[in-house]
């Protein structure tokens, strides 16, 4: 590129004292400041500086970002306030749960698997027919009793403290658990579990969905239906547990 006029340098770089100097000394100057401005390392600063707000707001972006992940994962884990997260049940406590209950007093209140459980828990098995339900209550007429604890009595007629015991008139074995000595008042095994509807020698029980599924094992494919024995099984039992 050709240097410009030497007509044009007034309006390049006007000097005003050029007036002044003697001839020649305003073309110095001139030449010295465009080469002055011209060696001067150009600097970038004015580059950067719409950069810097940039940067801070992709920092702060940054920063939240990882902030709430940290909140996130750290909510998964225990929120504050909040009590620790319950442990998954291991396998052996799961299989504990669903063990039957030990024998005893609580056992009386829970499912049972089979007509040698109920027979075993049992305070009182009975055959015979209610006579009446007065208030929730049945007047039971007993005809034989199967098995009876050394403690608990047994009248001719007892009382059950609930109307599963059936209809007025139709015969059944019930195994029963003390519920009060004093008034003589019995309770069904597990609900309908300790009630079997007896048609002739053939003993049902009552509710398929509250029913044993075998004598003196259980019998998975026997679930959720009626299971159906004698009633000579149900005394061959009794007379095992004595």
């Amino acid at each position: 590129m050709s240097a410009p006029d030497p007509a044009e340098w007034a309006q390049i770089a006007p000097h005003p004292g050029d007036h002044e100097l003697p001839t020649g000394r305003h073309e110095l100057h001139r030449t010295r400041l465009l080469a002055a401005i011209a060696q001067q390392p150009r600097t970038r600063r004015r580059a950067f500086v719409p950069l810097r707000p940039a940067l801070a707001a992709a920092v702060v972006v940054l920063v939240a970002a990882v902030v709430v992940a940290v909140g996130i994962g750290g909510g998964l884990a225990v929120r504050p306030g909040d009590a620790p997260p319950a442990a998954l049940p291991s396998p052996e406590a799961s299989r504990s749960a669903a063990r039957p209950a030990p024998l005893g007093t609580a056992a009386k209140n829970r499912g049972y698997g089979t007509v040698r459980q109920l027979t075993d828990t049992a305070d009182l098995v009975v055959r015979g027919e209610v006579a009446s339900v007065t208030d929730g209550r049945a007047t039971y007429r007993v005809a034989e009793v199967l098995y009876r604890a050394p403690d608990a009595p047994v009248p001719t007629e007892i009382r059950v403290a609930a109307e599963l015991a059936g209809t007025a008139g139709r015969p059944t074995v019930l195994y029963l658990s003390l519920a009060d000595p004093g008034a003589r008042v019995y309770r069904p095994l597990g609900g309908e579990f300790g009630i079997f509807d007896l048609t002739g020698e053939t003993a049902t029980s009552r509710s398929p969905a509250m029913s044993v599924t075998g004598l003196r094992a259980e019998d998975a494919t026997g679930a959720g239906r009626a299971f159906v024995t004698t009633l000579p099984e149900l005394r061959q039992l009794a007379r095992e547990r004595r």
